[in-house]
This record gives structure tokens, sequence and C-alpha cells, in this order.
């Protein structure tokens, strides 16, 4: 009877959005992701089975979830992001704990240095420096436009969904799952390639801290606290994931495009000058991003353009 509602769930993915779809995704992922940590840390990591006990809650509620209107729908499907992006995220850091991986830095700096003569963040604070307290707000720009990167995909899904008519709201569900996608493949590339970034890697060089207000350090200083992974530098996934959300808006032609190209630009400059990535971070996240909008439709196999949303 339960793999009943599974196959159907599986089959109806129109009905709630593709989330039963993602829901069977994440819980393949981390159903991986927990063997991974009785090989690798040494004993069964139980929260690494938190999706799947979501999971099973979601297949025996079904027919209720599918009597639920329209936002509350959308309300439930950013559950399964939000456990690939904060549980994961966790796990990765207790991984590293666990091994201590090698970090790959030394690969990523010098590219940095041959194009800019020093690393890319110290080039900048020195030709902003002359600005004086123009550079700090400027930092501290840079500072918010990098934590809005945490909202960005329920800010885009929210945008598409609005726009969509009532009968094609479910095709937010290949939105959901391309994102779903960067982050499992994101993260598999942080154990694959474990880079620390500038501000870890290079202390040595970066003996002052950063030009912020004291706002601009505040936020600073929650970022940092709230770090738990240490090897989140390969590929970025702050610009993979801007970048991916701001072309759903400029495949759908949503008039907020230019707002989030304007935001992601951002994204990718803070990125670099607030010291948390390489250069080539950012270049490998690009086909990556694309490469997750693309192979979304393997799993919520329906297209999402500008001839879908109401004009």
């Amino acid at each position: 009877m339960f793999e009943y509602n599974i196959q159907k769930a599986w089959e109806q993915y129109k009905l709630d959005y593709g989330l039963g779809r993602n829901l069977l995704l994440i819980s393949c992922y981390n159903l991986f992701l927990f063997f991974l940590s009785i090989t690798t840390l040494g004993g069964m990591r139980m929260e690494a089975l938190y999706p799947i006990y979501v999971a099973f809650l979601f297949y025996f509620l079904r027919s209720k979830i599918l009597k639920l209107g329209d936002a509350y729908k959308l309300g439930l499907s950013i559950i399964p992001l939000l456990m690939a992006v904060l549980l994961n995220y966790y796990l990765i850091g207790e991984f590293d704990r666990a091994v201590g991986f090698e970090r790959k830095d030394a690969l990523f700096s010098p590219f940095d240095e041959w194009l800019f003569g020093m690393p890319i963040a110290k080039w900048g604070e020195e030709l902003l420096s002359p600005l004086g307290l123009v550079r700090s707000i400027f930092y501290d720009l840079l500072m918010l436009s990098y934590m809005s990167y945490f909202l960005l995909p329920v800010i885009g899904s929210i945008l598409i969904h609005r726009d969509l008519p009532r009968e094609k709201k479910y095709k937010i569900g290949r939105f959901f799952v391309s994102v779903l996608l960067f982050f499992f493949i994101n993260y598999l590339f942080y154990l694959l390639v474990p880079v620390t970034g500038p501000q870890y890697w290079m202390p040595d060089i970066y003996t002052e801290p950063l030009p912020f207000t004291p706002f601009g350090h505040y936020l600073w200083g929650l970022i940092n606290q709230g770090q738990s992974t240490f090897i989140d530098c390969f590929p970025s996934g702050h610009t993979g994931v801007a970048l991916l959300v701001t072309l759903w808006l400029f495949k759908t032609n949503h008039r907020a495009r230019f707002i989030l190209l304007g935001t992601t630009s951002f994204i990718i400059m803070a990125t670099l000058l607030l010291r948390y990535h390489y250069i080539m971070d950012l270049i490998c996240a690009l086909p990556l991003a694309f490469f997750s909008l693309k192979i979304s439709w393997t799993i919520i196999p329906e297209s999402l353009d500008e001839r879908d949303l109401r004009r």
C-alpha cells in the first residue's frame, strides 16, 4: 500500500508540484550520505535520514496535502530545498572534521595571482582604498548581497509561481528540482575537491580586517560564526545558485530578471572581494548551473519558459 502511494506521487507529480519526486530524490541522496557516514565517520549519522522521515510523512499525508491551496503547496515544496541546503551542508562539514581532507587551495590560488599579481581580494582592497567611507559602504553592500544568496531560491520560486496561471503552477516543480540537483552535485564536489578559500588558506596575507563599517563587521561575524563547513569553495555555491535563479527568470522573461541580474553581479563580486573564493571557483560554477537547469527535465519533464507566465 505504501509503495503504491510512492508510485502515485511519482506519476501524479502535477498534483503536488513535483514534491513527491523531489522528496524521493533527496531521500536517495541522503541515504547515500548515510552509508558514506558509516564508512567515513565510523558510525551511523542518523540525522542524514531526516529527509526520509519527512518523505514518509508526506506520502502518508499526501491525500490531504493535495487538497491544500497553491500557496501551501509552494511552501511545502521549499522543505526539501531547506533540508538539502542546511542539513547536508552540516554533514559535509562532519565528513571533513572526521577525515581531515587535504586542501586543494594550492591548485587555485596561483591563477588569481597570475591574473592580478596578487590575491584578487587584496587587489580589490588596494584599488578601492582611496574611496575611504565610500569603500566601507560598498563592502557593506557586498556583505548584504552575499547574505541574500540564502533567500534567492525562495524569492525566485515565489516570483515565478506568482506569475504562473493556476493550471500551470505545478511547473514550479521544475525550478525546485534544478536547485536541488545543483546542491547535490555541488556538495559532492566539496568532498572530491576540498578547498577552504583565501581567508583561511592565506592568513598571513590577510592580516588586516575587511574595510566594513561596524554594521558590515557585524554581518561578517554572523556568517563566520554560522559556518560549519570549511571545504565549501569549489565550485562556488553562491555564484552557481544565484546564476541558476537568474537564468530561470530570464528563461521565463520575468519582469524582475534584471533586478536578479544586478543582485547576482554583486554576489559574484562579494565572493571574491570578501576573501571567500578563487576565480576558478566561480568559473566552474557556471557550467554546473546550466547543467542543473537542463538535467532537471529528467525529473520534472515540463517546459518552463516565457510562454507559461501570465502577461
